[in-house]
Protein backbone atom coordinates (compact mmCIF):
# COMPACT_ATOMS: atom_id res chain seq x y z
CA UNK A 1 0.00 0.00 0.00
CA UNK A 2 1.07 3.51 -0.61
CA UNK A 3 2.69 6.19 1.78
CA UNK A 4 0.58 9.09 0.05
CA UNK A 5 -1.56 11.15 1.85
CA UNK A 6 -5.38 11.15 1.39
CA UNK A 7 -5.28 14.09 -0.74
CA UNK A 8 -2.75 12.77 -2.98
CA UNK A 9 -4.99 9.41 -3.14
CA UNK A 10 -7.92 11.60 -4.27
CA UNK A 11 -6.05 13.42 -6.74
CA UNK A 12 -4.86 10.50 -8.27
CA UNK A 13 -8.14 9.13 -8.70
CA UNK A 14 -9.73 12.05 -10.09
CA UNK A 15 -7.10 12.05 -12.89
CA UNK A 16 -8.10 8.36 -13.71
CA UNK A 17 -5.39 6.10 -12.02
CA UNK A 18 -7.68 3.27 -10.62
CA UNK A 19 -4.76 1.68 -8.65
CA UNK A 20 -5.64 5.09 -6.43
CA UNK A 21 -9.12 2.78 -5.31
CA UNK A 22 -7.35 -0.13 -4.19
CA UNK A 23 -5.06 2.31 -2.02
CA UNK A 24 -7.53 4.34 -0.36
CA UNK A 25 -9.56 1.30 0.28
CA UNK A 26 -6.94 -1.01 1.76
CA UNK A 27 -6.40 2.08 3.94
CA UNK A 28 -9.61 2.17 5.08
CA UNK A 29 -11.43 -0.93 4.74
CA UNK A 30 -10.37 -2.37 7.97
CA UNK A 31 -11.28 0.61 10.46
CA UNK A 32 -14.45 0.94 8.60
CA UNK A 33 -15.52 -2.38 9.13
CA UNK A 34 -14.93 -2.36 12.38
CA UNK A 35 -16.24 1.04 13.33
CA UNK A 36 -19.87 -0.52 11.89
CA UNK A 37 -19.29 -3.41 13.75
CA UNK A 38 -19.26 -1.53 17.10
CA UNK A 39 -22.21 0.18 15.83
CA UNK A 40 -24.57 -2.40 14.50
CA UNK A 41 -23.60 -5.22 16.71
CA UNK A 42 -23.54 -7.56 13.82
CA UNK A 43 -20.45 -9.05 11.28
CA UNK A 44 -22.69 -9.74 8.38
CA UNK A 45 -24.77 -6.21 8.71
CA UNK A 46 -21.51 -4.01 9.28
CA UNK A 47 -20.40 -6.21 6.05
CA UNK A 48 -23.63 -4.60 4.42
CA UNK A 49 -23.06 -1.65 6.03
CA UNK A 50 -19.36 -1.29 4.16
CA UNK A 51 -20.13 -2.48 1.00
CA UNK A 52 -22.91 0.43 0.67
CA UNK A 53 -20.41 2.68 2.16
CA UNK A 54 -17.88 2.06 -0.50
CA UNK A 55 -20.35 2.64 -3.28
CA UNK A 56 -21.03 5.61 -2.41
CA UNK A 57 -17.62 6.78 -1.71
CA UNK A 58 -16.97 5.50 -5.24
CA UNK A 59 -20.19 7.25 -6.74
CA UNK A 60 -19.06 10.48 -4.71
CA UNK A 61 -15.37 10.44 -4.73
CA UNK A 62 -14.91 13.20 -7.03
CA UNK A 63 -16.89 15.75 -5.02
CA UNK A 64 -15.28 15.35 -1.70
CA UNK A 65 -12.62 17.91 0.43
CA UNK A 66 -9.32 15.87 -0.28
CA UNK A 67 -8.18 17.01 3.19
CA UNK A 68 -11.11 15.72 5.06
CA UNK A 69 -11.57 11.86 2.89
CA UNK A 70 -11.74 9.83 6.53
CA UNK A 71 -14.04 11.81 7.91
CA UNK A 72 -16.20 11.84 4.55
CA UNK A 73 -15.84 8.07 4.70
CA UNK A 74 -16.62 7.30 8.27
CA UNK A 75 -19.42 9.89 8.08
CA UNK A 76 -20.70 8.25 5.01
CA UNK A 77 -20.81 4.75 7.31
CA UNK A 78 -22.33 6.31 10.07
CA UNK A 79 -25.19 7.15 7.88
CA UNK A 80 -24.98 3.55 6.40
CA UNK A 81 -25.21 2.03 9.73
CA UNK A 82 -28.10 4.44 10.87
CA UNK A 83 -30.24 3.15 7.42
CA UNK A 84 -28.93 -0.60 8.25
CA UNK A 85 -30.80 0.01 11.53
CA UNK A 86 -34.04 1.68 10.57
CA UNK A 87 -34.42 -1.32 7.93
CA UNK A 88 -33.88 -3.53 10.76
CA UNK A 89 -36.31 -1.50 12.77
CA UNK A 90 -39.30 -1.52 10.21
CA UNK A 91 -38.68 -5.21 9.86
CA UNK A 92 -39.50 -5.77 13.31
CA UNK A 93 -42.11 -3.39 13.28
CA UNK A 94 -44.24 -5.10 10.61
CA UNK A 95 -43.65 -8.80 11.73
CA UNK A 96 -45.08 -7.58 15.15
CA UNK A 97 -48.12 -5.87 12.85
CA UNK A 98 -49.14 -8.25 10.80
CA UNK A 99 -52.53 -8.86 9.97
CA UNK A 100 -52.97 -5.17 10.32
CA UNK A 101 -55.03 -3.62 7.63
CA UNK A 102 -52.31 -2.58 4.61
CA UNK A 103 -53.16 0.12 2.16
CA UNK A 104 -53.21 -1.18 -1.50
CA UNK A 105 -50.39 0.84 -2.95
CA UNK A 106 -50.37 -0.71 -6.69
CA UNK A 107 -49.31 1.20 -9.28
CA UNK A 108 -52.03 1.89 -11.92
CA UNK A 109 -52.21 -0.14 -15.55
CA UNK A 110 -50.66 3.19 -16.70
CA UNK A 111 -47.24 3.03 -14.54
CA UNK A 112 -47.05 -0.83 -15.23
CA UNK A 113 -46.69 -0.14 -18.49
CA UNK A 114 -44.11 2.38 -18.03
CA UNK A 115 -42.33 0.47 -15.54
CA UNK A 116 -42.22 -2.56 -18.18
CA UNK A 117 -40.93 -0.12 -20.88
CA UNK A 118 -38.36 1.39 -18.60
CA UNK A 119 -37.15 -1.97 -17.54
CA UNK A 120 -36.58 -3.30 -21.54
CA UNK A 121 -35.27 0.08 -21.82
CA UNK A 122 -32.86 -0.22 -18.98
CA UNK A 123 -31.81 -4.51 -20.70
CA UNK A 124 -31.42 -3.17 -23.92
CA UNK A 125 -28.78 -0.36 -22.60
CA UNK A 126 -27.38 -2.74 -20.30
CA UNK A 127 -26.63 -4.88 -23.42
CA UNK A 128 -24.04 -1.76 -24.82
CA UNK A 129 -21.46 -1.99 -21.27
CA UNK A 130 -19.04 -3.73 -21.77
CA UNK A 131 -18.79 -6.95 -20.51
CA UNK A 132 -17.07 -6.84 -17.23
CA UNK A 133 -18.93 -4.06 -15.92
CA UNK A 134 -22.61 -5.46 -17.17
CA UNK A 135 -21.76 -8.73 -15.18
CA UNK A 136 -21.16 -6.95 -12.09
CA UNK A 137 -24.29 -4.93 -12.20
CA UNK A 138 -26.59 -8.45 -13.58
CA UNK A 139 -24.86 -9.85 -10.37
CA UNK A 140 -25.80 -7.15 -8.05
CA UNK A 141 -28.65 -5.53 -9.12
CA UNK A 142 -30.55 -8.99 -10.80
CA UNK A 143 -29.29 -11.70 -8.36
CA UNK A 144 -28.37 -9.85 -5.14
CA UNK A 145 -25.09 -10.58 -4.47
CA UNK A 146 -22.47 -8.69 -2.22
CA UNK A 147 -19.77 -7.43 -3.91
CA UNK A 148 -17.04 -9.72 -2.57
CA UNK A 149 -18.76 -12.83 -3.79
CA UNK A 150 -19.03 -11.03 -6.97
CA UNK A 151 -15.61 -9.79 -7.02
CA UNK A 152 -14.99 -13.94 -5.66
CA UNK A 153 -16.83 -15.33 -8.89
CA UNK A 154 -14.96 -12.97 -11.25
CA UNK A 155 -11.52 -13.39 -10.06
CA UNK A 156 -10.96 -9.81 -9.07
CA UNK A 157 -10.46 -7.39 -6.11
CA UNK A 158 -12.90 -6.50 -4.66
CA UNK A 159 -11.99 -2.49 -5.01
CA UNK A 160 -12.03 -3.45 -9.23
CA UNK A 161 -16.05 -4.94 -8.84
CA UNK A 162 -16.83 -1.98 -7.52
CA UNK A 163 -14.84 0.07 -9.80
CA UNK A 164 -16.75 -1.51 -12.82
CA UNK A 165 -20.42 -1.08 -11.06
CA UNK A 166 -19.35 2.95 -10.80
CA UNK A 167 -18.24 2.97 -14.23
CA UNK A 168 -21.01 0.72 -15.71
CA UNK A 169 -23.76 2.63 -13.68
CA UNK A 170 -22.01 6.30 -15.42
CA UNK A 171 -22.12 4.83 -18.40
CA UNK A 172 -25.93 3.62 -18.10
CA UNK A 173 -26.64 6.98 -16.55
CA UNK A 174 -25.37 8.40 -19.84
CA UNK A 175 -27.21 6.26 -22.22
CA UNK A 176 -30.56 7.11 -20.39
CA UNK A 177 -30.04 10.20 -20.52
CA UNK A 178 -28.97 9.98 -24.45
CA UNK A 179 -32.19 7.31 -24.91
CA UNK A 180 -34.69 10.41 -23.50
CA UNK A 181 -33.29 12.90 -25.02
Amino acid sequence: MTEDSDAKLVSRFRSGDESALTDIFQRYETPLFQFLRGILRDQHMAEDALQETLVRALEHLDGVDDNHLRGWLFTVAYHQAMLVKRRRKVRYCDVEEQGTEVSDAAPSPLGLAEMRDDAVRLRELLEKLPPNQREVIRQRVYEGKRFREIAAELGCPLNTALARMHEGLKRLRLLWEQNHA
